[in-house]
């Protein structure tokens, strides 16, 4: 693993590979609502690829945008990107499988990556929402689950593609919990996990902040995880993979 990643509130994640390949996951900026994000859109002036894991706001919003800005190609579930398409205006021809997208099991194959879409537990407004397993030219295999509960697919996937560095939340309510996202962890193995999705407004009710779920998280899996680099992410902070 030799590429540096970064978050930028909520699901928002930037990858940028060994050979300089920019991926965004999940993108929402402050241009379009997001508080939590510390850029506008206006900032990512370089992106080659953007992945969606489901058609909520907090998850696609600034996707469009980002993809116009920068030339990036877009990448998500079937029925979503079409909506991108018929409703936003997004090129078809900046959308992965001449803008079809992808459904579970499927996925995508760029000269420089091979993307996988694996199943999510979770609500979508289009379509269905999906984790995103991605292989990269630098040898790295990331796994954004999106937001999801726990579910048993995950190993089987992780399994099959190698999953090196996994990204997952631990909001709880409307996606893993604590307890659900350390037994991920465990499940999958990855050598580095990075919880996200856990600075918004709904934190846990058994927690006084956002952070102190964060820190509950953070020494519940090195404790029970403890081959695993486990994260404790700041945001906008660059991680060295």
């Amino acid at each position: 693993m030799k590429g540096r990643l970064r978050w930028l509130g909520l699901a928002f994640i930037e990858y940028i590979s060994a050979d300089g390949k920019i991926i965004l996951f999940d993108p929402y900026t402050k241009t379009d609502g997001n508080d939590l994000c510390p850029h506008e859109t206006g900032y990512f002036k370089k992106a080659d690829l953007i992945l969606v894991s489901h058609d909520h706001f907090d998850h696609i919003s600034s996707a469009v945008a980002l993809s116009r800005q920068t030339g990036a190609i877009i990448g998500g579930p079937d029925e979503s990107v079409k909506r991108l398409i018929s409703e936003e205006g997004a090129d078809p021809s900046k959308v992965v499988n001449d803008g079809n997208g992808y459904i579970v099991g499927g996925g995508t194959v760029l000269p420089w990556a091979k993307i996988v879409a694996a199943p999510a537990l979770h609500s979508s407004n289009t379509g269905v929402a999906v984790g995103t397993i991605i292989t990269l030219g630098d040898g790295t295999t990331i796994y954004h689950t999106g937001d999801t509960a726990l579910t048993g697919d995950m190993e089987i996937y992780s399994r099959l593609y190698n999953v090196e560095v996994l990204i997952l939340p631990i909001l709880g309510r409307c996606m893993m919990d604590i307890k659900q996202a350390v037994e991920a962890v465990r499940i999958i193995k990855p050598r580095v996990a990075i919880p996200i999705h856990f600075d918004g407004p709904r934190h846990l009710d058994d927690y006084s902040s956002p952070g102190e779920l964060l820190d509950d998280f953070v020494s519940t899996c090195r404790n029970v995880n403890k081959g695993v680099k486990v994260i404790k992410t700041e945001k906008d902070v660059y991680y060295d993979l």
